[in-house]
């Protein structure tokens, strides 16, 4: 069996100063940075993130409102012609009186 030289084996049993061995004196290390890195994140979360949804969300609602109102000035075009090519049944659907689509929507389809 070769035997290890002494001053190798010494060296992966030495502590460093303050009782740590190399691997724990490493781990703290990584543990304080994940902390302050942890802190970090939360704080841009806090401070960015749920500001900028707030801003999103009432900047959608504006649009939405506009959209609404601009919607009711609209006028319905009732002569809306009906084309060769739409509405092209083979069968009829199995729901409803058949003609009309699953997601049928009477405001917004013919």
């Amino acid at each position: 069996v070769p035997r290890i030289p002494v001053t190798i084996r010494k060296y992966s049993a030495v502590a460093t100063p303050g009782g740590l061995s190399p691997f724990a004196a490493e781990r703290l290390v990584a543990e304080e940075h994940a902390k302050s890195t942890a802190k970090t994140w939360k704080n841009i979360t806090i401070y960015v993130c749920f500001p900028a949804l707030l801003l999103g969300t009432a900047n959608s609602y504006r649009i939405m409102k506009e959209h609404e109102a601009h919607k009711e000035h609209e006028h319905k075009d009732e002569n809306h012609p009906l084309y060769q090519y739409q509405r092209i049944r083979t069968k009829p659907f199995p729901w409803g009186d058949g003609d009309k689509t699953l997601f049928h929507n009477p405001a917004v389809n013919k």
